[in-house]
């Protein structure tokens, strides 16, 4: 919701986070989706490094899980480059 009040009060400052936010997923989470992790997997595994679900990154079988720790090693990077999704952090 932050970045879509961006959009309309700061646009600008909107296009930069969206740039951002795409080097984030092509550094990070792309390559897990190449080496094969479901949809859903990335799905739990950034609920978990945005740390706003408590819902871990356990996938059921037959699909395999995002390890947490990579999660929790990429949280101050994400927060670092994406202050702004991260309100309070």
């Amino acid at each position: 919701m932050a970045w879509q009040r961006m959009m309309a009060a700061r646009p600008d400052a909107a296009l930069d986070l969206e740039r951002r936010i795409g080097e984030f997923l092509a550094a990070h989470v792309q390559p897990l989706q190449r080496s094969g992790y479901a949809g859903a997997a990335l799905d739990k595994f950034l609920a978990n490094l945005g740390d706003w679900a408590d819902i871990g990154t356990r996938v059921r079988w037959p699909y395999g899980s995002v390890d947490a720790s990579l999660a929790e090693r990429l949280r101050p990077l994400a927060r670092a480059r994406m202050p702004e999704l991260f309100p309070g952090a």
